[in-house]
């Protein structure tokens, strides 16, 4: 319940973030996407059911006060969460470099899907564009906020764990 409670704290938190700081950060027009890192970061420390379930809130606080399909992104954020899960099974956890990679990715996807439903199905044909200009600095810059918020995010994942869940942890440690 501790960790359900902090992570819609984080939710919220970061929807703020979005809403304020990240209109005040903006370069050339182009600003963070503050709340794709969450079901990223949640889902590849813990497991898919947490990346979902971030994924799930976030998505549908950023549909309901951003522009756009209603759906769209708790559906692809949800999407995000289960794949940062599967690869936080399979990658080591302290590996930034894959949560680089994942943060990126789903930005660069993410942003292209939006594309695809509000510009190219309305024959608004501009992709090199759209890609060069809009969506890679967007990237860059989730990328590099992701990176800021890594080692705050990763101690408070810490201080929420349960005791039962590090128990289970230090366990498969000596076992392996």
């Amino acid at each position: 319940m501790k960790r359900k409670l902090t992570e819609i704290g984080l939710i919220i938190l970061f929807y703020l973030l979005q809403v304020t700081l990240g209109r005040n950060i903006r370069i050339g027009g182009i600003m963070p996407n503050f709340l794709i890192i969450l079901p990223i970061l949640f889902g590849f420390y813990n497991n898919r059911q947490e990346g979902i379930f971030t994924g799930f809130f976030a998505g549908l606080l950023y549909d309901l006060f951003f522009p756009g399909l209603l759906g769209f992104s708790s559906l692809i954020f949800v999407l995000l969460g289960y794949i940062s899960g599967v690869l936080g099974d399979i990658f080591e956890q302290h590996s930034i470099v894959v949560l680089i990679a994942i943060t990126a990715a789903g930005t660069f996807s993410y942003e292209f899907l939006i594309y695809i439903g509000n510009f190219l199905l309305h024959n608004r044909i501009f992709v090199p564009f759209y890609i060069t200009r809009i969506i890679l600095p967007e990237t860059v810059y989730t990328v590099l906020i992701m990176i800021a918020l890594y080692k705050p995010l990763q101690l408070l994942n810490r201080l929420v764990e349960s005791k039962k869940v590090k128990r289970e942890k230090e366990l498969n440690e000596t076992i392996s």
